[in-house]
């Protein structure tokens, strides 16, 4: 486990030494769980008492309105924590569903645990805690990023908004989308085959590139 969370080098264990980890993890109830494409990990409502870590797969998060219809809000992959914003918070339930979107393994803490720290007053554990509350901070970032794509009036500046948000992740021009087609266009609300369209032209342009999910900024 400890040479799993090291491989994806994930903050919530920033500053602490690698062999607190294992104790740590220990002290703090941590367990892994498999899922498999399309299985839910935590339905709308849900009480969620564990934050997790995406050891390998993807996790997406959606919302659902009062006929049923689900849309996709963020996605998650490796190393990237989910849950969390519910699982810190007393009496509040779930209000998306977490779902896998491919063979996901995932690396559950008690989140309360994390919260309050232990009788043994670890210096791990006291860094785990402050780690975990900068890792809300940069995720309501990833949320401000949504909202910002989602603010673009036509398809092409969703998607040029899109790109160039993963292109300063990455720090390149070429670019890897963890979304597939589908997905991408439920991510940018829009349709499918008009996003397609809105592509084709722009790669005609000269704007950008693409093959499959990689996208080349020209």
């Amino acid at each position: 486990m400890k040479n799993e969370i090291q491989f994806y080098k994930n903050e919530l264990f920033e500053n602490i030494k690698n062999n607190d980890v294992d104790t740590l993890l220990g002290c703090i109830k941590s367990f892994k769980k498999e899922y498999k494409k399309g299985e839910t990990i935590y339905l709308e409502e849900d009480k969620i008492y564990y934050l997790g870590i995406i050891i390998s797969g993807s996790v997406h998060m959606l919302k659902s309105d009062i006929w049923g219809n689900s849309s996709l809000f963020t996605f998650f992959g490796p190393g990237e924590l989910f849950g969390e914003s519910f699982a810190v918070q007393k009496n509040i339930s779930s209000s998306v569903i977490f779902k896998a979107s491919q063979d996901t393994k995932v690396l559950f803490l008690a989140a309360t645990n994390i919260i309050h720290t232990c009788p043994n007053a670890c210096a791990f554990h006291a860094q785990i805690s402050t780690n975990l509350f900068n890792l809300l901070g940069i995720k309501n970032q990833k949320f401000l990023d949504k909202i910002e794509i989602l603010s673009k009036a036509s398809i092409r500046e969703k998607l040029l908004a899109y790109i160039s948000q993963l292109s300063q992740e990455q720090n390149s021009r070429y670019v890897h989308s963890p979304l597939s087609r589908l997905s991408l266009a439920d991510y940018l609300n829009v349709n499918r085959s008009a996003m397609s369209r809105e592509l084709s032209k722009m790669r005609d342009e000269g704007i950008i590139d693409f093959d499959k999910d990689t996208f080349i900024i020209r």
